[in-house]
C-alpha cells in the first residue's frame, strides 16, 4: 500500500496541475482581502447613458490602433433602469469562454446545485468468494470531474466491497452519449493539448496522459526516461529525447510531440542530466482506452486480478449493479469550470443538460436546445445566439453583449445567484484573474469570467465598485487587434472606469 499511497499523492498533484487550482494555505491578512469600499447601495438610481466612450478609453484605443467598432461594451448598475455605458451591444460576436456563464447558469436552472453524476460498476456473471466469473461493466454518465484521486477511490470501493478477481473482460459502456467522431486537431491543430479533448461518458482525468521526463538511473544511457501515466499497451513511444550536460533549461521540459505513420508517439528534444523530473499533461489516447488503462493500473496496484482485456458494450437486462459512485455536486464543479475555464468539463456539462431535459443518449443538439430553452424561460433574448459546444472553444459561438448582460441580470436575482457568482474569478485572488489587479483597489471587488481566442477577448460578470454600486459588466473585443495582451489592457481600462462611477 506504500506505493498506492504515493501514487495517490501524485494524483492529487496531477489534478491540481491540470485544473490550475493548487491548494495554498491562505491566512486572513491584508494581502488576501478585497479593497475597502462603501456599503452596497440598494436604492434605485437614474443613470443617464454616456453619449460616447470614456476619453481615457478612446485614447487607449487610438494608441493601440483598435477600431471602436470592434468593441461591444455594456455597464449597468443593477439598481438602475438605464446603463451607464452601452456600445455596439446588439452585434453578435464570438464570446470565447465567457459563454461558459451561459452553460453553467442553464445547468443550475435545469439540474440544481446539488446535482451529482453517477459512475456505475455492473457485473455479468456470478461473484463467488470475491471472484467475478464473467465481465465487469463500467458505465459513466458524463462526470466532468472523474480525476485521478476520485477514480482511484472508485476502484478501491470495488475492492472494499469484496471484489478481488475478474475472470472476464472490462466492458466500458458509452451508451449515455451519442456523438460523432471527435477530431482533436479540428479546432486549432493542437490535438495534443488537453483542452481539445472530446467528451466521453467515462472520462478519466480530463483525458490527460501524464508524461514524466527524467534523467535515467543508467549513467551510460543517452536518452532521457519517458514514463506515461496511465501505462498503456496501446501507446508506443519513440523516445528521441537526448540527454545533454549542463544546467537545466526551460526548453528541456518542452519536447516536440508528433505521431508517426505507424501511430507511434514521437517525443523529440533534449533533457539535461541536471534537470529534476518534469511533467507534461497531453491528450494522447482514446477516452475508452484511457479509462481502461487507469482502471487496470489501479486495480492491479491493489492486488486485484484481471484475466481479460478491454471491450466495448452495454449494460443489458441480465446484468446486476455492483456499485454506484457519486461525483462532487454541480455547485462545486462550476467553480472549477468558471474560475479556471475548463473546456473539457463544460463540454460534459452541456451534454448532461441535454440528456436531463430530453432523455439519453445525450447529443450536442439536445444540449444546445436545452440551454437556449432554459434561457428563454428566464426572459433572456436568444435570437441568433449560438452556444455550439458550450465551452467557447469554438469559432461558431455567437452572443451579443446585451444578451450576456440579460443573463447576468437574471442570474443576479435568481435563487442560485450565490452559487453562480461565486464560481467566477476574483481579480488578484484566484482563477484566470489571479495575476490582475493584485496591487489595486479593485482586488477582490469583482466576480468575472474571462475569454480568449485568437482575435477574440472578452470579460463578463459583476463588480462592486468604489461607491458600493453593484454593476453588470460585459466587454467583447473581436478583430485582428484582439490579442490577449492588448485585449487585457482595454478590459482593465473599462474596469477602472466602471470602478469609479
Amino acid at each position: 500500500m506504500r506505493f498506492a499511497r504515493a501514487s495517490l499523492v501524485f494524483g492529487y498533484l496531477s489534478t491540481a496541475i491540470i485544473v490550475m487550482s493548487i491548494a495554498i494555505s491562505v491566512n486572513a491578512d491584508e494581502d488576501n482581502l478585497p479593497a475597502p469600499a462603501l456599503a452596497i447601495e440598494h436604492r434605485v438610481v437614474e443613470d443617464v447613458p454616456m453619449d460616447s466612450l470614456p476619453e481615457s478609453l478612446i485614447a487607449l484605443l487610438s494608441k493601440n490602433k483598435v477600431p471602436a467598432d470592434n468593441l461591444s461594451i455594456y455597464v449597468r448598475d443593477l439598481n438602475s433602469k438605464q446603463p451607464l455605458l452601452e456600445h455596439n451591444v446588439d452585434i453578435m460576436r464570438s464570446p470565447a469562454s465567457t459563454v461558459k456563464l451561459i452553460t453553467t447558469f442553464a445547468a443550475l436552472k435545469q439540474l440544481g446545485p446539488n446535482y451529482a453524476w453517477r459512475t456505475e460498476a455492473w457485473h455479468r456473471g456470478d461473484i463467488e468468494n470475491g471472484i467475478l466469473k464473467g465481465d465487469l461493466i463500467l458505465k459513466g454518465h458524463g462526470d466532468p470531474f472523474m480525476v485521478y484521486e476520485r477514480y482511484w477511490k472508485f476502484v478501491h470501493e470495488l475492492h472494499d466491497k469484496g471484489l478481488r478477481e475478474i475472470t472476464g473482460n472490462v466492458i466500458i459502456d458509452n451508451s449515455y452519449y451519442d456523438l460523432p467522431d471527435h477530431d482533436n486537431d479540428a479546432f486549432d491543430g493542437q490535438g495534443f493539448r488537453v483542452y481539445n479533448a472530446g467528451a466521453s461518458p467515462l472520462m478519466f482525468n480530463f483525458q490527460a496522459t501524464r508524461l514524466m521526463i527524467k534523467p535515467p538511473e543508467d549513467e551510460a544511457a543517452t536518452l532521457a526516461d519517458i514514463i506515461p501515466f496511465p501505462p498503456s499497451s496501446a501507446l508506443t513511444i519513440d523516445n528521441q529525447v537526448a540527454l545533454v550536460k549542463g544546467r537545466c533549461k526551460r526548453q528541456h521540459g518542452r519536447p516536440k510531440l508528433s505521431w508517426s505513420p505507424e501511430k507511434q508517439l514521437i517525443v523529440k528534444g533534449q533533457f539535461s542530466v541536471s534537470c529534476k523530473p518534469r511533467y507534461l499533461m497531453r491528450n494522447l489516447s482514446d477516452p475508452t482506452q484511457h479509462a481502461f488503462d487507469a482502471f487496470k493500473h489501479f486495480w492491479t496496484e491493489l492486488g486485484g486480478k484481471l484475466h481479460g482485456g478491454l471491450k466495448a458494450g452495454q449494460v443489458n437486462g441480465d446484468d446486476e449493479l455492483f456499485h454506484s459512485y457519486s461525483s462532487p455536486t454541480l455547485g462545486e464543479q462550476i467553480r472549477l469550470i468558471n474560475k479556471w475555464s475548463n473546456n473539457v468539463m463544460t463540454r460534459q456539462l452541456l451534454l448532461t443538460i441535454g440528456a436531463n431535459r430530453f432523455g439519453a443518449p445525450a447529443t450536442l443538439d439536445k444540449g444546445r436546445d436545452a440551454v437556449l430553452e432554459t434561457l428563454k424561460k428566464q426572459g433572456v433574448d436568444t435570437t441568433n445566439m449560438v452556444v455550439d459546444n458550450g465551452s467557447g472553444l469554438s469559432r461558431k459561438a455567437r452572443v451579443s453583449a446585451r444578451q450576456m448582460s440579460q443573463l447576468l441580470e437574471v442570474a443576479y436575482r435568481d435563487a442560485y445567484m450565490p452559487e453562480f457568482m461565486s464560481s467566477m474569478s476574483l481579480p488578484g485572488l484566484d482563477g484566470t484573474l489571479a495575476s490582475r489587479f493584485k496591487s489595486d483597489d479593485q482586488k477582490g471587488r469583482s466576480h468575472l469570467k474571462t475569454g480568449t481566442l485568437n482575435s477574440v477577448t472578452a470579460i463578463a460578470g459583476y463588480m462592486l465598485n468604489r461607491k458600493g454600486r453593484r454593476l453588470v459588466i460585459v466587454v467583447q473585443h473581436n478583430g485582428s487587434r484582439a490579442t490577449s495582451a492588448r485585449g487585457g489592457k482595454i478590459q482593465d481600462e473599462i474596469l477602472r472606469w466602471a470602478f469609479e462611477q
